[in-house]
């Protein structure tokens, strides 16, 4: 594959990089990825050491053959190449890398405990590329490293690269705190409507043909129903908890992932004063969100299989009420939505189908009383029309002498590109069956693709295997057969008022009222009875309907058997397809560089993308092979109005961007550098703490010994900004050694109660209170979190050995001596560590490491039985650490008790020893 050439405004892209140190944010589809591999090219010297933090799998793997592609080349120095640093990679072979140079990709974590421990040559780092910049934070261990490359190293360079403009306009003044945290003054902002980007791409017209295919009115009934319990729960969520502006948080939002993190950022503070309902609902959008986007995307069959296990999940034990998830799916609207998703997929014979009908059923393992309906996305049928077309097309060409190239088709998801295989493969295998006249309405007459009828199959089996895991259930009335219980189901068009349609997104639509979402809860436990009764009717007779189409396997069999092969029909079989007769299906998520590699003629977008577009007019830009582009989108639909507005946020952020760009204002710190991230907030902490955590005599800062397990956590960062001095260490004990009589374990939230019922936290308490005279258990909660350990509705008066309180209650009663600090964010740790090593010394990083190895290197519970060594630590005398040589010296705990006192003394103190011989031998 060759390698095509840098646009103009690439090439002005990569020359501002290397002009200035520079944040550049590039819109989506410029090949940023191309720009980082030129940068990349341009540094991986063995005269130069620079660090790339950031870099997924996928673009190490980019990077990796873009050299290898370059090394192809006469002029390249063969030497040029990216090394690749993992948690496999020792720390010698690292130092070893290291001091060779060239680019080096690593992980944050690795790099900064290396630069802590001195292995990486600091006065040898030329710079560091950051990519993703926009996942940097102060508390980010990128902003770790960056501070300390740029306190032992002033001279590097740090360049900066983002495709997401619109995170850099989230919350209050966001470029300015990323500037801040990388150390860079500069910004370059790259949108599409840049006026050279603008002449690049528009100078070689790329031929599109739009095709905008209405929806089904099965579709348009589901989209209105989801956007109704969207209204109904973003509504009540404003409405209740007084903390969301309706005019922010409204449906046009919630169809976008950030649509989430916008709401629990907001949320988080108050969260524990939410009532179990709102905090339900917060959840429950997600999942309306991902249901809206599979109306589109997915065939009726896999998201009525979707939506039934929501169902599933969300269902209460019999005779029970449902939970906050379920709450939206007690309104009219979701009831609106689960009729219409198994309406559009099959329909219950009101009376007994012909005898042919039921065989030819039972045959493709389908009950027997039941009509397929099988709606095809429209969108699938288009396709093939268009397939059908450029293949005339194309054999036309060859026909001439002209190359023609393979045919392109991008979807959405792998999950997409799956549907689409099946279908393609499958395109003119068709089962007929014999329908009813009063059936055949809506119903292609019986006649269905094949593809259809077996994902019908396969469903019908999940339900089997669900109502076996579901547990017992009233037995069917007719084996292989839908009972009448699910008469609630409807078989036809939904009609009324409520349910007229209305097919605009809502963007472009009025606002209507939906349904309330505190309607009342009888809807989905009638879903779930029927759910219920339908999946213990099919378990019945589910393996007596596994024979799956015998006449298409006898068929392959007969065929594969066949003596007439000859050299011919076997390539003609199985050989390789001409470029003019291949069709490739490709996701969005995996696409770089697949049409510089497939070089198709012909390209169908199958679900729009604002960054694919313009990926094809770069290869346009670039070649004249490519023909036509095919544009599907569902006209009206609630996809076409992500698309939308998709581009209109992403204009609007760098609109934004250069408003902020023009009034930039970068403060210098007295070197005339940038201020180090949340150094004013830091320093004023360690301004009135850390005089008196020191010595008075001594000049050194204050030092800390961390685990180097911690360095995930922000609070290692905030501590080296605040002016401490981290050592980072493998602790077999605590988290932090502050001094060496002071441990401290840090447990987030999530973690701590993890750890509680685990019953890990419990042995390493022991470990810290055996080894230290001060053990400290840290309860740190994030930063813009409640600071609150359970909610207000979670607070009883009874003690449960579930609860996190009782647990926590437990632990400190079984350990006296374990104090337990509370932090509402890693910036008041700071302080507190802070307070806590006033007028100590520092602590021996050494001897923090030793601590705890001279235990058994194997943990001992696991070598003995459960309920001795239970026994044996009941006993009076017997401790946590002396019960092991106990159990080493004796078998049974009958050996224990026919040993003499001279025995237990040569093994214990003469202490322990005498307890415990006096209990096991005194007098009953």
């Amino acid at each position: 594959m060759v390698l095509d050439p840098l646009l103009a405004f690439q090439r002005q892209v990569l020359d501002g990089l290397l002009d200035e140190d520079a944040l550049c944010v590039v819109a989506r589809g410029l090949g940023l990825n191309r720009i980082l591999a030129e940068l990349a090219r341009v540094c991986a010297t063995p005269r130069a050491l620079v660090f790339l933090l950031n870099a997924s799998d996928q673009d190490e793997d980019d990077l990796q053959h873009y050299f290898m592609q370059m090394r192809s080349g006469e002029t390249t120095d063969e030497a040029s190449t990216v090394h690749i640093i993992k948690n496999e990679t020792n720390a010698t072979l690292r130092a070893q890398v290291y001091r060779q140079g060239g680019l080096i990709s690593v992980t944050s974590r690795i790099l900064i405990v290396d630069l802590l421990n001195n292995v990486v040559p600091s006065k040898l780092i030329t710079g560091v590329i950051v990519h993703n910049a926009s996942r940097v934070t102060a508390e980010s261990i990128e902003a770790f490293v960056l501070r300390v490359i740029r306190q032992q190293n002033e001279k590097s360079f740090v360049k900066a690269l983002s495709d997401a403009p619109e995170t850099f306009t989230v919350g209050f003044a966001p470029m300015d705190k990323t500037l801040k945290v990388l150390g860079l003054r500069h910004v370059q902002l790259w949108p599409r409507f840049h006026v050279v980007v603008q002449n690049d791409l528009s100078r070689v017209e790329t031929p599109v043909v739009e095709l905008r295919q209405p929806q089904t009115r099965a579709m348009i009934e589901l989209q209105q129903a989801v956007l109704d319990c969207l209204s109904a729960m973003i509504s009540e969520l404003c409405s209740t908890t007084k903390l969301l502006d309706s005019e922010t948080f409204n449906v046009e939002s919630s169809l976008f992932r950030y649509f989430d993190s916008m709401v629990k950022r907001r949320l988080n503070p108050y969260w524990h004063r939410l009532s179990g309902r709102a905090r339900g609902m917060v959840g429950d959008l997600t999942l309306l969100r991902r249901v809206a986007e599979l109306i589109t995307t997915y065939d009726s069959v896999s998201l009525l299989e979707y939506l039934d296990t929501l169902l599933l999940s969300a269902k209460s034990a019999p005779g029970a009420l449902p939970g906050p998830a379920a709450s939206w799916m007690g309104t009219d609207s979701a009831n609106i939505l689960y009729s219409v998703a198994r309406s559009r997929t099959f329909v219950r014979a009101a009376e007994p189908l012909p005898e042919s009908t039921q065989v030819s059923l039972r045959r493709l393992g389908l009950p027997d009383n039941i009509v397929p309906v099988l709606e095809v996305p429209p969108k699938l049928e288009v396709l093939a029309s268009i397939l059908d077309e450029i293949g005339v097309l194309n054999h036309a060409a060859v026909a001439k002498g002209v190359d023609a190239g393979p045919v392109l088709v991008m979807a959405s998801s792998a999950r997409e590109c799956r549907m689409i295989r099946s279908y393609l493969s499958s395109l003119h295998d068709y089962v007929e069956l014999d329908i009813p006249q009063q059936y055949s309405n809506g119903n292609n007459g019986g006649r269905h693709p094949k593809m259809m009828v077996n994902l019908l199959r396969g469903f019908f089996k999940w339900k089997a295997q669900a109502s076996g895991i579901r547990g017992g259930s009233s037995q069917s009335q007719r084996p292989g057969s839908i009972t009448g219980s699910q008469n609630q189901q409807r078989s036809g068009p939904i009609t009324g008022s409520q349910n007229q349609l209305r097919n605009a997104p809502p963007a472009k639509r009025r606002r209507m009222r939906g349904a309330s979402a505190a309607a009342g809860v009888r809807g989905p436990r009638a879903q779930a009875d029927v759910l219920e009764q339908e999946s213990s009717d099919l378990a019945n007779n589910i393996a007596a309907q596994d024979s799956t189409d015998m006449d298409s396997a006898d068929d392959a069999d007969e065929y594969l058997d066949s003596d007439d092969w000859t050299p011919t029909a076997f390539d003609e079989h199985f050989g390789l397809l001409a470029n003019a007769e291949t069709i490739v299906v490709h996701s969005y998520a995996g696409e770089r560089g697949v049409l510089t590699a497939l070089q198709p003629t012909h390209v169908v977008m199958f679900a729009p993308d604002a960054a694919f577009i313009r990926q094809v007019e770069m290869y346009r830009a670039h070649s004249d092979q490519l023909q036509q582009v095919y544009f599907l989108v569902y006209d009206n639909s609630l996809e076409e109005q992500r698309y939308l507005s998709a581009m209109r946020r992403e204009r609007e952020a760098f609109e934004r961007l250069i408003g902020d760009k023009a009034k930039l204002v970068v403060p210098l710190d007295e070197r005339g550098t940038m201020a180090s991230p949340g150094s004013r907030l830091l320093q004023t902490v360690a301004n009135r703490t850390l005089r008196s955590a020191r010595n008075a005599e001594s000049t050194e800062p204050a030092t800390v010994v961390v685990d180097v397990r911690e360095f995930r956590a922000p609070l290692a960062s905030l501590l080296h900004a605040a002016g401490f001095h981290i050592v980072p260490r493998t602790l077999d004990v605590g988290d932090y050694v502050l001094h060496d009589d002071l441990v401290v374990e840090r447990k987030s939230l999530p973690d701590l109660i993890g750890s509680l019922r685990s019953g890990r936290l419990f042995n390493q308490a022991a470990a810290m209170t055996r080894h230290y005279t001060c053990a400290a258990l840290l309860v740190e909660f994030e930063v813009n979190a409640s600071f609150s350990l359970q909610t207000i509705g979670g607070l009883t008066d009874t003690i449960s050995p579930a609860a996190v309180s009782s647990q926590l209650s437990m632990l400190t009663l079984a350990f006296p001596r374990l104090r337990v600090l509370w932090s509402s964010s890693p910036y008041e740790t700071v302080s507190i560590f802070a307070e806590l090593k006033q007028g100590r010394d520092e602590p021996d990083a050494e001897r923090a490491v030793r601590v705890g190895q001279d235990d058994m290197a194997v943990e001992r519970d696991s070598l003995y039985s459960a309920a001795p060594v239970a026994l044996l630590q009941a006993v009076p005398g017997v401790t946590l650490k002396n019960y092991q040589i106990l159990a080493q010296r004796f078998r049974s705990m009958r050996e224990v008790c026919d040993a003499s006192r001279s025995d237990l003394e040569q093994l214990l103190d003469a202490g322990p020893a005498k307890q415990i011989y006096e209990f096991l031998h005194q007098a009953s």
